[in-house]
Order: C-alpha cells, then sequence, then structure tokens
C-alpha cells in the first residue's frame, strides 16, 4: 500500500497503514511509533506526519552493530564539510574493561553543532545507541550530550565521550585558550 507522510493511504484517506504495511523500513518499534502517529491524527484529531531520519537500527551480533540517522556517507553528501566526526572507543570505558569486552567503538555525526546521526559497534551497542537515539530524534545539541552527568561506570560514557571529542580540536587547537591557560599556570603556585 502506498503511504503519505502521515501513513494515510494515496487512494483512500480513510484508510491508515502501520508498521510493514506502510513500507519501508520492517522494526517492531517502527510499528510502535507508526501507531502513535495514526492514533494522534484518528483518534485525536491532532496533524502528525511519520518522520524517518531518527528510527535507531539494531543487528545483534557479536558484536552488536547499532545505528541511528544516515551513514557517515550519506551525512557527507548532505552536509558535505559542515559535518563534523567524532569517535571514542570501548578500550577507554571502565565498564567495558571490567566486562572483559573492551572492543569497539562509538561514531557520532555532527552538522551546525547537532547531533544528526550514529554508530555503536561493540557490547550492547542497542542500549549504548540510547541517548544518541534521543539525541538524534530530539535535534540535540552535542554540548547537552557532552555535558549529561551519566552513572559511574556504565558503556553509555563511551557516547558521552565521543561527544565531548566534539570539542577537543577547539580547545585544544585555540591559540587565545592557551595563551590564557598559560597566564594562569603562571599565576597559580
Amino acid at each position: 500500500m502506498k503511504v503519505g507522510a502521515g501513513l494515510r493511504s494515496v487512494t483512500n484517506r480513510r484508510v491508515f497503514a502501520v508498521g510493514d504495511a506502510a513500507g519501508g523500513a520492517q522494526f517492531t518499534h517502527l510499528a510502535g511509533y507508526h501507531a502513535g502517529v495514526v492514533i494522534r491524527q484518528a483518534v485525536l484529531g491532532l496533524p502528525a506526519k511519520a518522520r524517518t531520519d531518527h528510527i535507531p537500527r539494531v543487528t545483534y551480533t557479536d558484536p552488536e552493530l547499532a545505528q541511528i540517522g544516515p551513514t557517515e556517507a550519506e551525512a557527507r553528501t548532505a552536509w558535505g564539510d559542515r559535518l563534523t566526526v567524532t569517535r571514542a572507543e570501548f578500550h577507554h570505558n571502565d565498564r567495558a574493561q571490567a566486562m572483559g569486552e573492551a572492543e569497539g567503538f562509538a561514531k557520532l555525526l555532527v552538522a551546525r553543532g547537532r547531533v544528526v546521526g550514529a554508530t555503536v559497534v561493540g557490547p550492547h551497542a542497542g542500549e549504548v545507541l540510547a541517548p544518541l537515539a534521543l539525541a538524534v530524534s530530539a535535534r540535540m545539541k552535542v554540548s547537552a550530550l557532552a555535558g549529561v552527568v551519566l552513572p559511574y561506570p556504565t558503556l553509555a560514557e563511551v557516547a558521552k565521550r565521543a561527544a565531548g571529542a566534539y570539542f577537543s580540536p577547539k580547545l585544544f587547537d585555540n591559540a587565545a585558550l592557551k595563551r590564557v591557560v598559560r597566564l594562569v599556570q603562571r599565576i597559580l603556585p
């Protein structure tokens, strides 16, 4: 069945489709999201359209692979040189080390200071993707993700570290900031 952004049939406006019947990706969580869009329209009479840019995808292999938003190649096509890619490795994460599963990474795609996509490869990648899914869905600034306080030790800190990596070049390649740091170091014993 062909449907528009509101998940209504293009041939009969009284018919809605969700999940696999709506076409596109075939995920249980997508069908649940579609149901919410349809309920807002059909039951509550509110305008609603389905988005696809914030639907997470997870492959439950060893290691797990989780992704949200565009791939890096797709993001480079869309944002060009306005795209910044950051990365954090699981082997720097204390929880991953304690579990003996420290292989993997989290990669963030940031455009105009906002998280537009992410990839996580490693133990429990689907769980680590959760805060990144919120960031993409809510169109959050990377600073909000970098500033969140997470319980310690958790694997989700890998995502936060990737967000923090966005600011590293801005801090350490800034000549004025380096001068201020040197000045403070001379003043303080």
